[in-house]
């Protein structure tokens, strides 16, 4: 009996992740900004709790120290917009207006590698698709553009999520333990300390990722848009800000990024694009094997197979933003796998 309702609990739980992965591009956005927001801002609350209390005010309101915290990122997020967002529009706009003159210089830069190298770099019939490709670009290039221009202001005109998410974020950093308690109360006693762990391991692993990846995406955003100041690539601050994105994107977002400086480069120079190629790749390199380490550790305990399915599949589900939050849905996945499946084993550790 006991092992009968063991495996209609895993049935229905199967089933219930099933209906939220269908219905969840309604609720995503607001909650899963929140989420974000409610991770990165919680730390911020409580440190200024504890040094308001540390000043003699010792029963402080909390909901006060969330304020504060809402104040600082106001403030930051309006630096943010002024100094960073503002020249992208406009750098953004130049972009998108010299595209086709952009295509036109890279199509003419094929024959001439041809003739300075005294090769045959694409056969006729790969000549041919290309040309008809590049021809096409200029125009969706230019579509997909505007496209997202007009994108980031319709997202962020939307009133409906600038009033939702605030509130569910204020309720998220003061009452979240509140949630945990009451779907913990849920189940019997024994099971209690169990779920405990278990709501406590996908907050440490959720807090570490969104954290560690944001400071890692400032950083490469920083690090990309003084390399191509230094290398005089046009457009620095897009090229800067795109990496900055594609950084969310495990494995194949830094390859991404990389293609638009890299082509930019070749139409000038050959050389600059060599040079263009080993600053991504040495880049790259010291972002996996040493700045990726020190911010975020080694919290993501998933086969890179598995990353890169995650990626496709969630870029298949949802674009670009189910690329981003493919891997931290693997990971809590990976969890509740483990607390489930292995209950026995696990709870042996404890």
């Amino acid at each position: 009996m006991k092992k009968d309702s063991e495996f209609w609990l895993r049935i229905t739980v199967v089933v219930f992740l099933s209906a939220l992965v269908l219905i969840a591009p309604a609720i995503l956005f607001p909650f899963g900004l929140s989420l974000i927001l409610a991770l990165l801002l919680r730390p911020l609350a409580v440190s200024i709790q504890m040094v308001i209390e540390k000043l003699g005010w010792k029963k402080f309101p909390f909901d006060l120290s969330i304020i504060f915290s809402f104040i600082i990122f106001l403030i930051v997020l309006s630096g943010v917009i002024i100094y960073i967002f503002v020249p992208f529009v406009d750098e953004f706009r130049q972009f998108v207006a010299n595209v086709p003159v952009m295509v036109q210089d890279l199509q003419n830069t094929i024959p001439r590698l041809e003739r300075f190298y005294s090769i045959d770099v694409m056969p006729p019939e790969i000549r041919r698709v290309a040309e008809n490709f590049m021809a096409q670009i200029g125009n969706y290039t230019v579509r997909l553009a505007q496209f997202s221009l007009s994108a980031i202001f319709s997202f962020a005109s939307t009133v409906i999520e600038l009033i939702v998410v605030p509130f569910i974020t204020f309720y998220m950093i003061k009452k979240g333990h509140a949630f945990r308690d009451f779907f913990i109360r849920l189940f019997p006693q024994r099971y209690h300390d169990h779920l405990e762990n278990l709501f406590s391991e996908i907050h440490f692993v959720l807090s570490a990722y969104v954290r560690g990846q944001l400071m890692l995406s400032t950083l490469m955003a920083g690090v990309v848009f003084l390399g191509m100041l230094f290398f005089d690539i046009p457009y620095p601050l897009v090229i800067g800000l795109l990496a900055g994105v594609v950084e969310m994107i495990p494995v194949m977002g830094p390859i991404i990024g990389a293609v638009p400086p890299v082509l930019l480069a070749l139409v000038q120079s050959t050389g600059l694009a060599v040079q263009v190629i080993v600053f991504y790749i040495v880049v790259q390199q010291l972002d996996g094997h040493l700045i990726m380490p020190k911010l975020m550790g080694h919290v993501i305990q998933i086969h890179p197979v598995a990353i890169i399915a995650a990626v496709l599949l969630g870029g298949h589900m949802y674009g670009v933003i189910g690329m981003m939050i493919a891997v931290p849905i693997l990971s809590v996945l990976q969890i509740l796998f483990k607390h489930m499946w292995f209950y026995d084993r696990y709870r042996s550790m404890y």
